[in-house]
């Protein structure tokens, strides 16, 4: 009856009734906002992308098929808006080339930190559940993903598949039924070497979604209020500190350990370091001991103590190898940040990082190394070998990841696609191979045109891919102190959106040194510094330091506005 009633509706909206479209939106506003709410987890974001569904739903109506689906369509529609919202939240990629160690914390892989750690559960638990979900018919295949993975009720199933409630349900009971032998299994891959009753799972996953909404909490008063960020955090602390008295399971330092340390600077960085030590003692397995030395090793070096780290990652590197841990843990050593590296450069022993990443790399011979982890080993090689002058080497193993990563419909191809590029942008600028840079930029300036044209004009773009793009070669163009074009680039990164404040300090370096223009420098520093305030992987509580050692800003860094902006008295 529902789905009669929504056809009957969007007949009427069709024929220009628009009070008809409000009954829809008000039918349907709570679900949606639900889902959005529980794929985003911000409330207020939620609202927006609610009101951009029902907008795009109300100019795509004609473009409906089938009226009886409205509710599926509807939900596939927040769904994929959703989707685009997360993409413009990831921290956007940028290369090295004359950067200072301290600033690299800004720079793609500033990602790696969080991104890897959750590229690399997703995939496996993708892994896993594919191989459950083939062993499934058809039909009992698709009810199981779109109700657990797309989070749709069975009624909305229902709807979008045309079929009864009683259906999908009775679907629903024949998978779980066929599933319930690999329950133990699912169980262990994802609670670990825990043998916990459901209750004490539903407990600690309790616990940790109450301390991830408190602090999700201060983060919004940040957000609020920038000024009193150094009060709130310190609120903040208090808090983790008292949920910390308890037991320490490994579901909470990775909580504290990923998600809220790096939120909250320097202090966070040093509260890492004493919490993976003591995590240390008693880690219960292998897996957690190899992830604690790894954020302890990265952990140090982005607080500069780069003897210490050195020695960490040599030591990880020996005790993975003689524990016989799987390849891709091992290429992760190398691959996780460029941090870990800086800090063998500091140190002048960057000739033994590089020959111990030659002895790692016979590991991609192996056919179980993933086509994702011999990407990012070979990305890290060639960034590293750029980064400390060995152009030759660095072209090689460009070359070599331009060859894996050949399949472009993988979700990852753009991303070192572009890798590719960003990395011989700045090799042949600084061989003066003035023909073969014309060429690339001339080709990344015209896709950049290209996709901002159909943006505006209302046409489907990955907004994602043309932030990232935009945002990394501008930040090249500026270490080659290339403003004008600069300008043009991370202009639209800017524009686009999304938590970018490493592309607003860059735009804000890039107004300042090709024309001067106060007004447009401060506004853009002011939107860095706040955005810095409460973003992920925030390692030096202000811009100011990366302001002080900017030469484009030597003109004006004891300037009073400036330094107000940057939140100096």
């Amino acid at each position: 009856m529902e789905r009669d009633d929504d056809v009957q509706l969007i007949r009427k909206i069709l024929s220009g009734d628009d009070a008809a479209f409000s009954i829809l939106v008000e039918k349907y506003q709570e679900s949606i906002h639900a889902l959005a709410w529980r794929k985003i987890h911000d409330f207020h974001y939620a609202e927006e992308i609610m009101q951009d569904t029902f907008l795009k739903a109300y100019r795509k109506l004609p473009t409906l098929k089938n009226p009886n689906q409205f509710a599926g369509w509807l939900h596939v529609i927040a769904k994929r808006l959703c989707i685009d919202w997360v993409r413009r939240q990831k921290p956007v990629m940028q290369s090295l080339e004359n950067t200072h160690p301290q600033e690299i914390e800004e720079s793609s892989y500033t990602q790696h930190l969080s991104e890897q750690r959750t590229t690399e559960r997703t995939e496996y638990c993708h892994e896993l559940v594919q191989q459950l979900l083939e062993k499934l018919p058809e039909n009992e295949r698709t009810v199981i993903t779109l109700y657990y993975f797309d989070e749709m009720s069975t009624k909305e199933i229902g709807e979008f598949m045309g079929v009864s409630v009683n259906t999908i349900t009775s679907r629903l009971q024949r998978a779980r039924k066929r599933l319930q032998t690999d329950q133990e299994y699912l169980d262990q891959e994802f609670f670990g070497h825990l043998q916990l009753s459901d209750n004490l799972k539903e407990n600690i996953m309790s616990q940790l979604e109450q301390l991830r909404n408190k602090f999700n909490s201060f983060m919004e008063q940040v957000k609020s209020d920038p000024a009193s960020r150094e009060d709130i955090l310190k609120e903040a602390s208090n808090e983790i500190e008292d949920a910390l008295k308890g037991e320490i399971t490994p579901e909470l330092v990775h909580l504290v350990v990923d998600d809220i340390y790096p939120h909250m600077g320097k202090q966070g960085i040093e509260k890492r370091l004493s919490l993976l030590h003591k995590f240390l003692d008693d880690a219960p397995d292998n897996k957690e001991r190899f992830w604690a030395y790894q954020e302890l090793a990265s952990s140090l070096a982005f607080l500069g103590r780069h003897r210490e780290s050195v020695e960490e990652q040599l030591q990880l590197y020996r005790w993975a190898c003689k524990n016989d841990m799987p390849d891709k843990d091992v290429l992760h050593i190398f691959c996780s940040n460029l941090e870990n590296p800086a800090s063998w450069s500091a140190e002048g022993r960057i000739d033994e990082w590089i020959k111990l990443y030659r002895e790692a790399s016979e590991r991609l011979k192996k056919p179980d190394v993933s086509y994702l982890d011999r990407c990012e080993f070979l990305q890290i090689g060639a960034e590293v070998l750029r980064a400390n002058g060995k152009s030759d080497e660095a072209l090689i193993e460009l070359e070599k990841l331009e060859k894996t990563n050949t399949k472009q419909d993988w979700k990852h191809y753009f991303r070192f696609w572009l890798i590719v590029k960003t990395n011989r942008l700045l090799l042949y600028n600084r061989r003066n191979e003035s023909e073969r840079f014309d060429e690339i930029i001339t080709e990344l300036k015209n896709y950049m045109e290209g996709e901002y044209k159909k943006y505006n004009a209302g046409q489907p773009v990955n907004t994602g891919d043309l932030i990232w793009l935009s945002h990394d070669i501008g930040c090249c163009l500026v270490w080659m102190n290339k403003y004008s074009i600069a300008r043009s680039f991370l202009q639209v990164a800017c524009d686009l959106g999304g938590e970018n404040h490493y592309g607003h300090f860059m735009l804000a370096v890039s107004i300042w040194a090709s024309d001067k223009d106060r007004e447009k420098t401060l506004h853009h520093l002011k939107i860095a510094e706040e955005d810095y305030a409460v973003a992920s992987y925030n390692f030096r509580d202000s811009y100011y330091s990366s302001f002080v050692n900017t030469p484009e800003f030597s003109d004006v860094k004891d300037d009073p506005e400036f330094l107000k902006v940057l939140g100096q008295k």
